[in-house]
């Protein structure tokens, strides 16, 4: 069955990969479409796209399964529970073959794969959830954790702040941001600033 899929894309997410040109606005339309297409496999079309600053707001049709994917998601939880991790993956990896764009599913292997230190693993399973379940406070965290790993204090502090526009009481979010000094994060943007004006200064993350 077809199901319409409304996508966040965001440039912070993809700032060293194919589709970081389409922020940078080195791509035609043409070009962004064939990314996009790309990035989200065959079993997606593309209905809309569109650019709003540093947030890619796509709609696209996904050919799925998607109660087969959900009993599989149950199935690989109950797996990981008993330590059977392996399996879990495996599971899980197939739920995603019949529907690509199941946010339960990729953020159950985003927990696996952060809680055995694979964060690159992670951070790509992570993503894609927050792409289709901007709203997900747990992701958002998990998120937001291992960018302060690998000290992107900037994309940690706005994984956080996400947190708090959904849920502006969230104590623990709160309690991570002051723990984010103001003045690291003036140094951050300032040092952003520097090298988009062709200052230098490195990469401050």
């Amino acid at each position: 069955m077809k199901r319409r899929v409304v996508l966040e894309i965001h440039r912070e997410d993809h700032k060293i990969d194919a589709l970081g040109r389409i922020f940078l606005g080195a791509t035609d339309r043409d070009e962004t479409l064939g990314l996009l297409r790309g990035y989200l496999g065959p079993q997606a079309t593309l209905k809309h796209v569109e650019l709003d600053d540093a947030v890619l707001h796509v709609e696209a049709d996904v050919r799925e399964f998607a109660d087969e994917s959900r009993n599989l998601v149950v199935m690989a939880r109950e797996m990981a529970r008993a330590g059977r991790v392996k399996a879990a993956i495996g599971q899980l990896q197939e739920a995603l073959r019949l529907a690509p764009l199941n946010a339960e599913a990729l953020k159950a292997l985003g927990r696996i794969y952060y809680r055995h230190r694979e964060r690159e693993m992670a951070r790509r399973y992570l993503t894609r959830a927050r792409e289709v379940a901007p709203a997900d406070i747990e992701v958002l965290r998990l998120l937001a954790e291992i960018a302060l790993h690998e000290d992107r204090r900037l994309a940690a502090r706005e994984y956080l702040e996400q947190v708090l526009h959904v849920r502006p009481n969230d104590r623990r979010a709160r309690v991570a941001l002051a723990r984010l000094q103001p003045e690291d994060v003036e140094h951050i943007r300032a040092a952003l600033k520097r090298r988009a004006n062709g200052e230098g200064g490195g990469d401050p993350e």
